[in-house]
């Protein structure tokens, strides 16, 4: 064997070894970003069956962020329906500024609304605040706390694997509601005394749905 050859195929070698570690790094890249195969895509505008006047009323949890940083919380108000005769759905959700949900809803395009079949999910998102795990290295310091998986839309958004019902919106406007936009005394009631701040109203268009 030469001496040229004793230099050029150790270097194959460590090509070839370099190749397929950058295409397992691709693989398991691409498997962190796949949605959950326990949950299936359905089309909201013909396959979502529920009653939208009391889906909120069933404790779902909102969630907003990336791959870098998540927060989620349990909400009891929202709708869907249409928004400017768009040709996709629209979801309208309502975030008060004093919460810490609220900052990643400012900073992030997109969120995710979901429906948990267990009980304790809901409770924990609504009564920890993500502040309180400030400290933690995790992504989603909250859902690590409660042992949730999360993962990631193809567009980025952070959801839980555990989740029965996913549904992904893009948000379209933001509204930041004053006192002088009250229109009766129904929620100047509400919100006297309630240091979290009159809710934003944000509307996304659903730009995915996925149900187990």
């Amino acid at each position: 064997m030469t001496q040229t050859c004793r230099f050029i195929l150790p270097a194959l070698l460590l090509a070839l070894l370099a190749g397929c570690a950058n295409r397992q790094q691709h693989a398991d890249d691409k498997q962190d970003t796949t949605m959950n195969t326990q949950l299936k895509p359905i089309d909201v505008q013909k396959d979502f069956a529920d009653n939208g006047f009391t889906l909120f009323t069933r404790n779902l949890v909102l969630c907003a962020g990336d791959s870098t940083e998540s927060n989620a919380m349990t909400i009891g108000w929202g709708a869907i329906g249409n928004y400017l005769g768009h040709e996709r759905p629209a979801v309208t959700v309502y975030v008060a500024p004093g919460r810490y949900t609220y900052e990643f809803m400012e900073r992030h395009p997109r969120f995710t609304i979901m429906e948990f079949d267990d009980p304790a999910v809901w409770q924990f998102f609504g009564k920890r605040s993500g502040r309180e795990f400030a400290d933690s290295t995790a992504a989603d310091p909250k859902a690590a706390a409660l042992g949730l998986h999360v993962a990631y839309t193809d567009h980025g958004t952070p959801y839980y694997e555990e989740a029965s019902l996913v549904i992904e919106c893009s948000t379209m406007t933001a509204w930041h509601q004053t006192e002088s936009d009250f229109r009766s005394d129904t929620p100047r009631q509400w919100y006297d005394g309630f240091e979290a701040g009159i809710h934003t109203v944000y509307i996304g268009e659903v730009i995915g749905a996925w149900r187990r």
